[in-house]
């Protein structure tokens, strides 16, 4: 493998848990860097790690929405 290939695994390794979840363990992982993230980036889209949050938030809300949804409408409804 080249170096750069190496590179981009040794980062993704890192990140992708934060993009896919696919469990509790690892929803309430992206929840609590989430939440770092917003107290760190806020609103600014300037800040360089703001697309990060952007994509965190998608993967945390598809989560949800695959996983709580009925609960919600069952106690709304």
């Amino acid at each position: 493998m080249s170096v750069i290939t190496d590179d981009i695994q040794a980062q993704w390794r890192i990140v992708r848990p934060l993009l896919s979840i696919r469990n509790e363990n690892e929803y309430d992982l992206a929840i609590e860097q989430l939440n770092v993230l917003i107290d760190e980036v806020g609103d600014n889209e300037e800040h360089p790690l703001y697309e990060l949050l952007d994509r965190l938030g998608e993967a945390v809300y598809a989560y949800e929405e695959k996983h709580y949804s009925i609960r919600l409408e069952t106690t709304l409804g």
